[in-house]
């Protein structure tokens, strides 16, 4: 039986499922982004240019107003950047079928995504406990999402990048909340 989600569209199982966990990582991001700008700049939950109409900012329009934020870390944009240079090219190349692809057209991202990944494994090993844990934890869900996909090591290697990133992304949005109410209730 053909699968209806991949029917029509030249990708495989695993490109498509790639580029859904991509967007749906985007739409999380999304809305974090609209919540956090909707705090600092102080507009109600119903504003239109955070809504979800024509009218309302565009995701690269919230990225941009994020980046040029003093509120975020040089380093945390960093991650941003990265977060959505890789859901660019899922979204908007078809020929972006996987992470190696993918990152064939961002110079540079690789490296990044590879150092942050190596630099945090790192740290929460030395940190034992809890966080080695967890560490050990999420690496074998990862391996168990990807084991029935015939896809290179690098390949496997490149998706465990992405989760890390994507994690990175968003704890970094939970703390930085958690700071703007701090600075609220002052």
């Amino acid at each position: 039986m053909e699968n209806i989600i991949t029917k029509g569209t030249g990708f495989s199982e695993y490109e498509a499922r790639i580029k859904v966990l991509v967007l749906s990582s985007s739409v999380r991001f999304e809305n974090l982004a609209s919540m956090f700008l909707r705090t600092v700049l102080k507009l109600e939950d119903s504003a239109i240019s955070m809504g979800n109409t024509s009218q309302a900012l565009s995701m690269n329009q919230k990225m941009i107003l994020l980046l040029d934020s003093k509120l975020l870390d040089k380093e945390y944009k960093k991650h941003i950047k990265a977060f959505f240079d890789i859901r660019n090219q899922f979204v908007h190349k078809a020929s972006a079928k996987s992470f190696e692809d993918c990152l064939s057209f961002l110079n540079g991202t690789e490296n990044f995504l590879e150092k942050k990944y190596k630099e945090k494994k790192t740290a929460n090993e030395k940190a034992g406990g809890e966080r080695a844990a967890k560490e050990k934890a999420d690496d074998e869900i990862n391996n168990k999402e990807i084991l029935s996909f015939n896809i290179s090591d690098k390949e496997k290697l490149l998706y465990k990048y992405w989760v890390s990133l994507t994690e990175d992304v968003i704890i970094g949005f939970e703390k930085m909340m958690a700071k703007i109410h701090l600075l609220n209730d002052k």
